[in-house]
C-alpha cells in the first residue's frame, strides 16, 4: 500500500480493504470524480475529509464512506468484513440497521457502472414496514381512500349503487376502528 493510502488508514483508524486499496491505486483516484451522473466517488485527497465531515467513524465504526449519491446519501464499505459489500444510507442516518445494500461486491459494483439500485433493503426499514402500527395505518388509509374514490365516482353511479357501496365502506371503517380501538395507527 502506498504512503498516501497508509496515511488515510491511520487518520481514520481503519484498515483499508486490499481490493479497495488496489482499486484506488489502479484507477489513480486522487481527486473525487463523478463516475455516473449521480455517484461522486471520493479520491484519496477527499476520503479523510468526507469521513471526518460526516463523523462516519464515530457513528459507524469500521465503515468507510467512499462516495455519495449527490443527494445526501453516502456510499460505504465495512472495512471489518472479508467481503466488500457496498452500502448506502443518508448521512443523517448513520446506523448499520438503516443501511441498504447496493452490491455484495465492491469491484463488481464498480465494473457494472456504480448502480444506486438497492439490492437489499435495510433491516430497520423492513421491520418498520411489517410493524403492526404501520400495517394498521396502511389498512386505515386504504379504507379512507376507497371512500374518497367512491365520492369522486358518485356522479357516474346510480343512487342505489352509490348508497350501498358507501354504507359498506362506512361499516368496514367502523368495524376496523372498533377492532383496533386503543391501538395507535394514525
Amino acid at each position: 500500500m502506498d504512503n498516501r493510502l497508509q496515511q488515510i488508514a491511520t487518520a481514520l483508524g481503519i484498515t483499508l480493504p486490499g481490493a479497495y486499496a488496489r482499486f484506488l491505486e489502479t484507477e489513480q483516484l486522487q481527486e473525487s470524480r463523478l463516475v455516473t451522473d449521480l455517484v461522486n466517488l471520493y479520491g484519496t485527497e477527499d476520503l479523510v475529509a468526507r469521513n471526518y465531515d460526516y463523523q462516519v467513524q464515530q457513528y459507524l465504526p469500521g465503515y468507510l464512506s467512499i462516495a455519495d449519491d449527490s443527494g445526501g446519501c453516502g456510499i460505504f464499505l465495512n472495512t471489518t468484513e472479508t467481503t466488500l459489500t457496498v452500502y448506502t444510507t443518508g448521512y443523517g442516518a448513520l446506523d448499520p440497521g438503516c443501511m441498504d445494500v447496493l452490491s455484495d461486491d465492491f469491484l463488481q459494483w464498480a465494473q457494472q457502472g456504480y448502480s444506486l439500485e438497492v439490492l437489499r433493503e435495510a433491516p430497520a426499514f423492513i421491520a418498520a414496514r411489517h410493524a403492526e402500527k404501520n400495517l394498521l395505518r396502511n389498512e386505515w388509509i386504504r379504507l379512507h381512500q376507497a371512500l374518497s374514490r367512491l365520492e369522486t365516482e358518485k356522479p357516474r353511479l346510480d343512487l342505489k349503487t352509490y348508497l350501498l357501496q358507501k354504507r359498506r365502506l362506512q361499516q368496514e371503517i367502523q368495524d376496523f376502528e372498533t377492532r383496533n380501538a386503543g391501538k395507535s395507527y394514525r
